[in-house]
């Protein structure tokens, strides 16, 4: 632990580790942007770092100790890892430390797959860029299951997922803030984010040539209208269809500066009905019969008037476990209710932006001991 140094940290920059209070309590985790000029002065005055973990990135000594197993905390391990390795071209191990960081995310999957999946919604903290590769990843791993597709070729696609847009992780964060049309400039680094990233993944090692592929493809479209090489159909290999069709979703239930988040249930019927022509209507149809027509995090109003968020998917998408967050006349309660949505008042009525009912969620209080960090 040390004092954060002024200069360290800046406006709009991600901060590079774990910031601390003098008794050693987390304050904001690596990753997160800080907006204003008080909030880095008041870090500079009162926070620490703990560098140990980007230290040993630098050295290729790994520790997997924070995640203790649980889900939720090697969810956040894998993306405080990943954001770590990509800020450091002097990584000995990248390919490595990749395969190490899908592992974590493959832990989390197998051990609580409603868990994961509502992180993706739920978990909004930390840099953008990082958390929309994991997130991307997370979905490529659940519906490439559903798939039946080989574990070899998962782990290939994870690492594809995790490093999809390393061509272009100081544009993106760029471009969160861009109101309207990109610039020609941008447009044009934009298309060439493929190409550059599979040169950049080659120039750190990697040699994986499924990984590679699907970097270079995922942004090519079956009618034709993708880059970088305008390939058609069944000449984009299943990998970067999967990885597409993940990338879109996961950018469309997150939402950026200029564009607000959709639903889940939106995000999936826009990606069967608007995109299954461009992207793979197969892979789109398993998307939503994997995450439910409710995935886990959806916010939801039930036929007795509470408000509930879908923690489990059922053996019929319309009948998903939900708990409550309100009582049937909208007072708050302590500890969520679960509920059985098969139960006429407690069936889904509509999905509603918890954002906008400023109904903060607890993924302990919802998940239990799985999301505990």
């Amino acid at each position: 632990m040390r004092p954060i140094q002024s200069g360290e940290i800046e406006i709009g920059q991600p901060l590079p580790y774990d910031a601390y209070d003098e008794r050693g309590k987390l304050m904001l985790r690596a990753g997160h942007v800080l907006t204003t000029a008080s909030s880095v002065e008041r870090l500079v005055r009162v926070a620490y770092f703990n560098d140990g973990v980007a230290a040993n990135a630098r050295t290729g000594v790994v520790d997997d100790s924070p995640a203790s197993g649980r889900p939720l905390a090697s969810i956040l391990s894998a993306r405080h890892r990943l954001h770590a390795l990509l800020s450091d071209a002097r990584y000995r191990d990248f390919s490595g430390e990749i395969k190490r960081i899908s592992e974590l995310l493959q832990h989390a999957c197998v051990a609580n797959a409603d868990l994961s999946l509502a992180s993706i919604v739920l978990q909004r903290e930390g840099a953008y860029a990082t958390r929309h590769m994991v997130n991307t990843a997370i979905a490529c791993e659940l519906v490439g299951t559903a798939l039946e597709v080989g574990a070899t070729e998962r782990s290939s696609i994870m690492a594809a997922a995790l490093t999809m847009n390393i061509g272009m992780l100081e544009l993106q964060q760029e471009l969160l803030s861009v109101d309207g049309p990109l610039s020609n400039t941008q447009h044009a680094e934009v298309r060439q984010h493929c190409e550059r990233g599979v040169t950049i993944l080659k120039e750190r090692g990697v040699t994986d040539t499924l990984w590679l592929q699907a970097v270079l493809d995922h942004h090519e479209r079956s009618d034709g209208s993708g880059y970088p090489g305008g390939k058609r159909g069944e000449a984009i290999g299943l990998p970067a269809r999967l990885l597409a069709s993940a990338d879109v979703y996961c950018a469309r239930v997150v939402g950026r500066g200029y564009r607000p988040p959709l639903q889940a249930n939106v995000a999936l019927r826009w990606l069967y009905l608007n995109e299954g022509a461009r992207l793979d209507e197969k892979i789109a149809t398993s998307f939503i019969k994997t995450l439910g027509i409710y995935p886990p995090g959806t916010g939801v109003r039930l036929r007795n008037g509470s408000i509930a968020v879908v923690t489990h998917r059922g053996t019929d998408s319309l009948t998903p476990q939900v708990s409550s967050l309100t009582t049937h006349d909208g007072f708050r309660v302590t500890t969520p209710i679960r509920r059985r949505s098969d139960v006429g008042a407690h069936a889904i009525s509509e999905v509603v932006d918890l954002d906008e009912l400023d109904m903060s969620v607890s993924m302990e209080a919802l998940w239990g001991t799985d999301a505990v960090i």
